[in-house]
């Protein structure tokens, strides 16, 4: 599997700007050598203003939709006008800086927290010798801030305005509480206080959190749904890997909705699905393509041979295995799957979440990628 590539575009106005903005793409390129992340490769464009073979206002329009980071060499004002039209959503808005001409002061002027701005901005200041400007209150108040910390470990936020709820009660001072099925390390900040968590025989979770009243707003980290309230954050990892096998011509809508009901029962989060797996002869299955399409999944599939290479018990098939080669698609499509996105991601080997299980010409099995959060 190849690294995703986080696009960073720089654009400059004059001689003095395209200097530092050489310099800048360097800081960039010599932070990814050093850098221990193997899952995405920054990729850095430089351009002058003054060699752009199409209008300024357009070339902005294409780079805030495909960079991770935009980062303007001059006046803050000439950034927000170009990009004042394209900013929808702090959640899905690049990165945006602005630096002076002169390499004094790095503003973060989008996405400062889900995007890293304010990340980018403290570290390229520090490599210039300048000044990071640092606005949002959570930052110059040392505050916990759910966005940066859902960015941080990779989850997704369920609800966007609660999320902005939780960030004013940690500035009004209010306790937040935390509870998490996975793993947690680092020292835990102190606006949060642990939680405790229903026990359910499929979640294994940890048992030593405590009960605490009076917390007004919680935020809770997993791939279980929990009883919906208008208090709880949910924020959820991306390490499910669904194992789908059908017969052909299976349409987008059986397909779905036989996953999704499948979720519904064992109350597992959408939004922690991060793959689809199937055999190679179902590469070219339409409705497997379109749900994957639908919901922006990456599809996975593997040969019969590489299949059958999965040690473990499955439910196997003698049909199957007399029609695709191997006897089980689904559970050995997921923990394939998962296993090598879990030795990218450098954590233990995956387990099955849920064993195959079949309807009308569907089979599906659920992975799960072992996974933590960390605070700094």
């Amino acid at each position: 599997m190849r690294k995703q590539e986080h696009l960073v575009n720089i654009i400059s106005f004059t001689k003095t700007g395209n200097r530092l903005a050489r310099q800048i793409k360097s800081i960039l390129e010599q932070k990814q050598e050093n850098s221990h992340k193997a899952d995405r490769k920054i990729v850095v464009n430089l351009q002058d203003s003054q060699t752009l073979r199409q209008p300024l206002r357009e070339w902005c329009k294409e780079s805030f939709t495909q960079s991770g980071l935009l980062i303007f060499v001059g006046a803050v004002g000439i950034a927000v006008r170009l990009i004042a039209p394209h900013v929808k959503d702090k959640f899905t808005d690049p990165a945006v800086l602005a630096v002076d001409e002169q390499g004094n002061f790095v503003i973060p002027i989008l996405s400062g927290h889900v995007g890293g701005a304010n990340e980018y901005a403290v570290w390229i200041a520090k490599a210039l010798g300048a000044v990071p400007v640092i606005t949002t209150a959570t930052d110059l108040y040392g505050k916990f801030a759910v966005d940066v910390f859902a960015a941080k470990n990779g989850l997704t936020i369920s609800e966007r305005l609660l999320a902005k709820k939780i960030s004013a009660a940690v500035l009004r001072e209010e306790k937040v509480g935390f509870s998490c099925e996975s793993a947690v390390s680092g020292r835990m900040p102190a606006e949060l206080v642990w939680m405790e968590i229903s026990q359910k025989e499929h979640m294994n979770l940890p048992c030593h959190y405590k009960i605490i009243d009076n917390i007004p707003y919680k935020i809770h980290v997993g791939v279980f749904l929990r009883e919906q309230d208008r208090q709880t954050l949910f924020l959820h990892p991306k390490v499910l890997v669904l194992g789908i096998g059908c017969k052909k011509g299976k349409s987008l809508a059986e397909i779905e909705n036989f996953v999704k009901r499948k979720f519904q029962e064992q109350e597992l989060a959408w939004d922690s699905v991060c793959a689809v797996a199937s055999v190679e002869q179902k590469r070219q299955e339409l409705g497997l393509q379109q749900f994957c399409q639908k919901w922006q999944l990456s599809f996975h599939t593997f040969s019969p041979e590489e299949l059958a290479e999965i040690p473990g018990v499955f439910a196997e098939s003698k049909f199957v295995e007399h029609t695709i080669g191997v006897g089980n698609v689904c559970e050995r499509a997921a923990v394939r799957c998962a296993t090598v996105l879990a030795a990218e991601k450098k954590v233990h080997f995956p387990r099955l979440l849920l064993h195959k299980t079949a309807e009308n010409g569907i089979t599906l099995a659920i992975a799960k990628i072992d996974w933590s959060v960390k605070f700094e």
